[in-house]
């Protein structure tokens, strides 16, 4: 198997146990109180959470594109 082939596949096996454990919930009660309640969950976090979420996120990018990238080429 390439491993484009087996990256789809992976991309696959991922959105298929995504969709099998969000889609549940959302489908036996109201979508809208659902998402309204995610939505207020994430809103509902201080400016701190959200600076050291992006800190972590950029963290791992740069990570990714000075030591992986190059090994690529």
């Amino acid at each position: 198997m390439a491993v484009a082939e087996r990256d789809a596949f992976d991309v696959a096996l991922v959105v298929v146990a995504l969709v099998l454990v969000v889609g549940p919930p959302i489908s036996a009660s109201n979508p809208v109180a659902v998402v309204g309640r995610a939505v207020g969950a994430v809103a509902s976090l201080g400016p701190v959470a959200y600076l050291v979420g992006f800190a972590i996120s950029g963290f791992l990018f740069m990570a990714y594109a000075m030591l992986y990238l190059p090994t690529t080429q």
